[in-house]
């Protein structure tokens, strides 16, 4: 795992991909540091971000960050979700998914 600027984008990715891994379908909401919620705003092209919010509610939280779920209760929480990790990597990317550039980050 990275530990610079990109580490929180590939927590998102892993938080994603975790998620539908486990119930076959994307997330509709995540929580996610306030400050990385910007930094997206700044590293995404607008479009990009506004693609990005289509496609699943970015809720700032400081004390959650990376916790994701629908609206039938399925969930996942990167903190805590160690347990509940498949063993096999899907093929399935949350960028695909996502449908948008990932941002460059330099480290």
């Amino acid at each position: 795992m990275p530990n610079g600027e990109s580490r929180n984008w590939v927590r998102l990715q892993i938080t994603l991909e975790t998620f539908h891994a486990l119930y076959g379908k994307w997330p509709t909401t995540i929580r996610l540091y306030p400050f990385f919620i910007d930094g997206l705003k700044k590293k995404l092209s607008p479009k990009d971000f506004q693609t990005l919010q289509s496609k699943i509610k970015l809720v700032p939280d400081q004390e959650n960050p990376f916790l994701c779920y629908d609206a039938d209760g399925n969930q996942f929480d990167y903190a805590h979700g160690g347990n509940s990790v498949p063993k096999e990597k899907s093929s399935v990317k949350a960028i695909d998914w996502l449908g948008i550039n990932e941002p460059d980050y330099y480290d």
